[in-house]
């Protein structure tokens, strides 16, 4: 009964909703109160069970795993830098983009599981004005989530990439002067890899 009662207001809401972006935001709410959701909602349940049982990286490890170049662009200081939500961060090619990393076991799952599988479920691929587009796009593999800013926006950075790289560490790329697309060709997988070797 309390089902039926919150699907009737989805659908009120949907049929009120004439513009596209929250109409295909209501259709996210209604997949997930009808179960439509079904499979992301295990696949993310699995990956955080499994977080769970694993020990955080020390700031130390972060900082030894953190990349010294990403595809042909060198880390602009000697290392990245702890933040105060114990990620580590950095930027490369004398600033054109900004990286952060954040482990995702332990404590921190919720910080990095749940905006992840948000981002999947959501079904809006641009806002109203089309001042910006987010996209989701399989990359080597692996699951990322895009936007794409017009420079009228006046961002520090136009374009950002978020992914889970290794079923654990939540990568945030964002990238100057470049779309999405321009900012994942910049990188290569490879440079992460310290991060999968610490990843048992």
């Amino acid at each position: 009964m309390k089902n039926l009662f919150k699907i009737t207001i989805v659908v009120l809401l949907l049929i009120s909703c004439k513009d596209t972006n929250q109409s295909k935001a209501m259709e996210g709410i209604i997949d997930e109160v009808t179960g439509e959701n079904v499979n992301i909602d295990e696949k993310y349940a699995q990956l955080m069970e499994k977080l769970g049982t694993k020990t955080l990286l020390t700031n130390a490890q972060l900082l030894e795993a953190f990349p010294k170049k990403l595809g042909s662009l060198k880390l602009d200081t000697n290392e990245g830098k702890i933040t105060s939500s114990e990620s580590v961060i950095g930027t490369f090619g004398d600033g054109i983009i900004r990286m952060e990393i954040l482990d995702a076991a332990g404590a921190n799952i919720m910080g990095a599981i749940i905006p992840l599988k948000m981002l999947e479920i959501n079904k809006i691929t641009s806002e109203n004005n089309n001042t910006f587009r987010l996209s989701k796009k399989e990359h080597s593999g692996i699951l990322t989530f895009g936007t794409d800013r017009d420079k009228s926006v006046g961002a520090d950075y136009e374009s950002d990439i978020r992914f889970l790289y290794d079923n654990r560490f939540y990568i945030t790329l964002e990238g100057k002067g470049m779309n999405t697309d321009e900012l994942w060709d910049a990188i290569n997988i490879d440079d992460f890899k310290r991060f999968k070797e610490f990843n048992n």
